[in-house]
């Protein structure tokens, strides 16, 4: 059985000067749940800190919504709020209490820790969340953003104190960032915890839209304004993703593999053979999960769609293969030049 896809809920909420999101009131979220519906993906992943710029409206409009009356399993994850700390007992009681009033739920099923604290020790964290499991708030421990060193810290904290342990870890995955197959993946494999991988187009670079619409990629910066209000550009860019992708190799990457996709018998997109790359030839399995993200309910149709087709073949695979060691190696060569 191939990972369970789930949608992403960052998509969902309104911002005065943010990303743009398509899905900002409640009759437009149920909408996006009906189509959710029809598509039969019935897992979201929200947060207590989303949508960016607007802390919380994501679950305002999922429970005005009936998110879970319309019987969709909720994940979220604790407020991450910056300065710390986040994650002592009366903050996470705090998120998690705020969340379900908001679902209009007594639990969900998986509560993450959104971020690491480096404020509170693990120990107390690990506590914390115990003790809310203990209330019944959730079902599943779930851990985000952290380092092999720390998740195996955190096992082995629940192991000696009898807390509940992580079930679940969301990290960043997709093909041209697969850091997590060295260490994590098999971390969490002898943990018997699954993985959720984010990002699987890379926030969107993996289509193609910032290295063909920005300038000096072959259009002389024409569509440069479809990059507007997202990570890419302006004030909502996320430096974490400008530095990770938006580097001539990565755009080499991006251009050498639609060259590929455009010479097969029958063209793919670039977004629908990284999604199938990742559901068919990844280190995912059964049990794991990818989380889709979308913007509109046409845009989540084309994703679902290409997911649920079958495995890459030929020069097509070869070529997504390739791309994490043509990437992975630009980088190595920088660092031992003294670049990175």
């Amino acid at each position: 059985m191939p990972p369970n896809l789930i949608f992403g809920a960052g998509s969902i909420g309104a911002t005065a000067n943010g990303f743009i999101y398509g899905f900002d009131t409640p009759a437009k979220v149920s909408e996006l749940l009906e189509a959710l519906h029809r598509l039969n993906v019935r897992e979201l992943d929200s947060a207590a800190s989303y949508p960016v710029g607007n802390p919380g409206n994501t679950e305002v409009l999922l429970g005005q919504a009936g998110a879970v009356e319309e019987g969709f399993v909720i994940d979220s994850k604790v407020a991450a709020h910056i300065p710390a700390p986040t994650l002592d007992d009366k903050a996470i009681g705090a998120s998690i209490d705020r969340t379900l009033t908001l679902l209009n739920t007594p639990k969900i099923r998986t509560l993450y820790v959104h971020a690491p604290d480096p404020k509170t020790p693990l120990e107390i964290t690990a506590a914390a969340f115990h003790r809310q499991h203990l209330a019944g708030k959730f079902e599943r421990l779930g851990l985000c953003n952290y380092k092999p060193t720390d998740v195996d810290r955190y096992f082995r904290i629940c192991e000696e104190r009898g807390y509940v342990k992580p079930a679940v870890y969301q990290g960043q995955y997709n093909a041209l960032f697969r850091s997590a197959e060295k260490e994590l993946i098999p971390l969490l494999r002898r943990n018997g915890c699954a993985f959720y991988a984010y990002s699987p187009l890379a926030g969107g670079f993996l289509t193609g839209k910032v290295t063909f619409a920005a300038s000096g990629n072959g259009n002389d910066g024409k569509n440069e304004k479809e990059l507007d209000r997202t990570r890419w550009r302006g004030e909502t860019t996320f430096a974490a993703y400008s530095r990770t992708y938006d580097t001539p190799a990565m755009h080499d990457a991006i251009r050498k593999l639609k060259a590929v996709c455009d010479a097969t018998e029958q063209p793919m997109s670039l977004q629908e053979v990284a999604l199938r790359w990742l559901v068919h030839h990844s280190a995912l399995r059964q049990g794991d999960g990818i989380i889709l993200g979308a913007k509109r309910i046409e845009q989540l149709e084309g994703n679902v769609a290409g997911a649920r087709k079958g495995p890459l073949e030929g020069d097509v695979l070869q070529a997504v293969e390739g791309l994490w060691a043509t990437v992975r190696k630009n980088k190595e060569g920088k660092k031992k030049g003294g670049k990175l």
